[in-house]
Order: C-alpha cells, then structure tokens, then sequence
C-alpha cells in the first residue's frame, strides 16, 4: 500500500492595514489564512507528490534553515491542512492506484504561463538569494509540452473537469465542448457524481499516458488542483489564477522543482 499527498489551492499574498503580507490559499471559492509554519509545510507539497515519509523530511529540512523560533509538531500542522481540505492524500495499492485516487476527484486549473511571469518570477528568486544570475536561463525557458500536455491544456482553459472527468471523457472519446456537455455525456445516471467517477474508473494501460500528462504538467507548474468540481458548484469558467495569483504559485518551491514523470506508472 502506498499514501501520497500534495497540496491543493491558489496562493495569494494580502497586505493588511499595517502594510504586512498575509499568505492566503483559495480553495474552493474560500481564502484560508495560513501561519508562517502551515505556509512552510504547504509550499513543500506544492507541485509536489509525496509520500508522508518524502514530506517529512522536506518539511524538516526548510525548519533547520528557517530563521527564528520553531513551531509545533509537522502532524499538528499536516492535520490543520489537511483538516481544511489544503493538503489531500489517498492511498493505493500501487503507485498508479494511489496516484489516480489522488488526483481523480481534483479539478484542473491552468496556469497563464508567459514571458512576465516567468521574468518576475527570476527576479524575485535572485532579490531571495535563492537563484543567481546564471539561473535566469533555466527558469525563464519556458518548459516544452507534449501533445497529450497541449491537449489537456487546450480542453481544461475552455472547461472545467476533474482529472476522473477527463480521464472517463478521454477513454470514452467523449467531445466535450462546454459545462453541460460533462453533465449529459459523463453523468447519465442519478446516482453518479464526480467521486462514483474516481471509485468506478478502473486504471489500465491505454489511460496510463492521459494521467501521467497530467501529472507531468502538475510538476512542472503548468495546472494546480481545486478541491472538487468547479462546474458542480456553480462557478464561472471566468474564475482562473489571476497574473499575480499565478506568479505566487509558479515559483513557490521553484528552486525544488521535480523532473517530469518518465518510465512505468505501474510500480
């Protein structure tokens, strides 16, 4: 049996009254205050997949480097997340079993990936002293999508689904052009929803290059997760990471970044 985790939700910066930064996640049409130690934790899973074992031991390594007094335990604060839906996990019995379940009820959120972001985004780490100078060209080239990536990218800015919706489309070779079409084509009976979606798919080979695109985009900051189905909950398609929004989460954990998913989804 195998447990992964990641994090789930758009992050934010609000500057109070007294001109201090707040961190925000927006998950689910809801802003979640978070501490300095919640924020630290949570930006170890973001564009991250972990095993509780592989979170662990990042989120000590940045507690060793931090600056200032130490907080509670990393349970305290991985039950707070996860409490308030900001930190998901599932388990599986193989690692494509945990990491379909993990996924398979999470909304797909692209992320505006251009030139600006990713230059501000270099500056910001270099001001850090997180990057140096010779850095820049790493960060600022834009990463190359395969087809399958493109296509999902193309489908998920022109609607909302989950990552078991597309999959169950995908599979099916349903065309789905706008919200109601997900609803006519993948939800004909009354007693299915978007998680009888996820227990129902049964994972094989021909589906294993459909999750392994979404995961390779997830890694390489190209989409984040909402907790959900955005179309089942009444929001607007028009609800994307604003250019701020997305520049906070592209380069959150950016000089951590993981490779893209190579080899077998089986083991």
């Amino acid at each position: 049996m195998l447990t992964l985790y990641t994090a789930v939700g758009t992050l934010k910066f609000q500057k109070t009254t007294g001109g201090k930064s707040i961190p925000l996640v927006i998950n689910d049409g809801q802003e979640y205050g978070l501490s300095d130690d919640e924020l630290l934790l949570w930006s170890c899973l973001a564009f991250q997949i972990l095993t509780l074992h592989e979170l662990q031991d990042a989120y000590t390594l940045r507690q060793i480097q931090k600056e200032g007094p130490k907080g509670l335990s990393f349970q305290h604060y991985l039950n707070r997340l996860s409490l308030r839906g900001l930190v998901v996990s599932e388990i599986g019995l193989t690692g494509v079993d945990a990491l379909y379940r993990l996924l398979g009820s999470l909304t797909i959120i692209p992320l505006k990936d251009t030139f600006p972001i990713r230059l501000f985004g270099c500056v910001q780490l270099y001001l850090e002293g997180t990057i140096g100078a010779k850095e820049f060209g790493r960060y600022l080239k834009k990463k190359p999508s395969s087809p399958m990536e493109d296509t999902i990218l193309k489908l998920a800015d022109k609607v909302s689904l989950t990552t078991a919706e597309l999959v169950t489309s995908m599979e099916q070779e349903k065309v789905i052009h706008n919200e109601s079409d997900i609803m006519d084509e993948l939800y004909t009976e009354p007693e299915t929803t978007y998680q009888t979606l996820v227990d129902d798919v049964q994972i094989h080979h021909t589906q294993y290059p459909v999750l392994q695109a979404i995961a390779n985009l997830y890694l390489n900051k190209q989409i984040t997760f909402q907790e959900g189905p955005l179309c089942q909950t009444h929001f607007s398609q028009s609800w994307l990471p604003s250019v701020q929004s997305a520049f906070s989460v592209y380069f959150l954990g950016a000089s951590s970044g993981s490779p893209p998913m190579t080899g077998s989804l089986s083991s």
